[in-house]
């Protein structure tokens, strides 16, 4: 098959690396890829073409500039001519059903990866490309998402379940794995000790993941606690983005336990620094950094929001969603239980992850589905 896929950009995103991952693995598989990004440059688009994949762009620079991008989109559709068009997200997805209007030839395949997540969190320009979604969500030839909350969060805000199968991520358990080396690194590098008990929360800067339910539930362990732990957050963009954070950590007078690390930085080394990995999102599909963390060792702490619950399994607490409270009672329940912080439990919780998220697995099943729409 000769597929194009389309996503807003090739920064380190979730959705980001989860389309390269899936990329490269169909590319080993034999079958024809590209990839064309709304945004210039990103760190992935490196690794994509060391795999062969040719890497376009739309040089978008506004986000409702239309017009010029999409006549760009259309250029490089009519030169790859692909069997399938797989858009990954809300804006590339609309993107790409006006794209549909002028190119017939393509199957058009959308990945919803957030679906019924709350727009009045968000702008208008947000809540318009989900109305679209919704609207012709009947125009695609199959819509994958990737948790199955995800798919019945879609179907109930209107999209066509008849479009709707669901195939969970896929982690890359080669480059997610323990590495002691990588740990000493981290932890030098933040100023752990050898007894800090390191937590970390990985994701980008967005009401969706719930940073200040984080700092809150920080603020609330007991004080002897605090003299023992030092907390990561990773995955700002710009120091804009934090200004508001940092000023609240320092309200709940917090600052000597935080660091900031930006999104660019290796993921693989942060979680290896990490003793303990919390989710404190208000909504989710399927949580790519749960399950890099249970590959790498890591007990969770995480949100009973979207696949969570399924990724965590046995190997952490889940707790309900936007409670600083129950998230702090669940932070202090695992610090207390030795026995998540040993060797064997960090091996049966990468073992579980081995066993049910694979890219494998990931590629078999989306080479499946694909093939039956041609």
């Amino acid at each position: 098959m000769k597929i194009l896929f389309f996503i807003r950009s090739l920064e380190l995103g979730g959705a980001e690396r989860q389309m390269a991952n899936l990329a490269i693995e169909l590319g080993n598989r034999g079958h024809q890829i590209a990839v064309v990004a709304m945004y210039e440059d990103g760190v992935l688009k490196d690794p994509l073409e060391k795999s062969g994949i040719q890497v376009f762009c739309l040089k978008k620079k506004r986000r409702w500039q239309i017009v010029l991008p999409l006549m760009r989109l259309w250029r490089i559709v009519q030169r790859a001519e692909p069997d399938i068009v797989h858009s990954y997200g809300p804006e590339v997805n609309v993107f790409a059903l006006f794209l549909k209007l002028f190119d017939r030839k393509h199957r058009l395949v959308w990945g919803v990866r957030n679906a019924g997540l709350s727009r009045k969190m968000y702008g208008i320009f947000e809540r318009v490309l989900y109305w679209f979604e919704c609207r012709f969500s009947g125009i695609p030839q199959l819509i994958i998402a990737n948790s199955e909350a995800g798919r019945m969060l879609a179907i109930r805000d209107g999209f066509r379940p008849e479009k709707l199968i669901v195939i969970q991520n896929g982690i890359n358990t080669e480059v997610n794995h323990p590495d002691p080396e990588a740990r000493k690194k981290k932890r030098i590098e933040w100023g752990a000790t050898a007894d800090t008990k390191v937590i970390g929360l990985i994701g980008r800067v967005d009401p969706q993941k719930e940073h200040r339910a984080f700092i809150s539930a920080i603020a609330r362990l007991p004080e002897e606690i605090k003299t023992q732990i030092f907390v990561v957050c990773a995955g700002y963009w710009t120091e804009e983005q934090i200004v508001d954070l940092r000023a609240y950590v320092g309200e709940k007078g917090l600052e000597d336990l935080f660091v900031w690390i930006r999104h660019d930085a290796n993921v693989m080394e942060t979680l290896n620094g990490l003793d303990m990995l919390v989710s404190s999102s208000n909504a989710e599909g399927f949580s790519n950094v749960l399950a890099e963390g249970l590959a790498v060792g890591l007990p969770c702490v995480a949100t009973d929001v979207g696949d969570s619950r399924l990724i965590v399994d046995n190997f952490g607490l889940i707790v309900p969603a936007r409670s600083p409270a129950a998230l702090s009672s669940a932070i202090v329940e695992l610090l207390g239980d030795s026995r998540v912080f040993s060797e064997s439990f960090a091996q049966t919780a990468r073992e579980h992850i081995v066993r049910n998220f694979s890219i494998k697995a990931l590629g078999e099943k989306t080479e499946t589905a694909l093939s039956a729409i041609i």
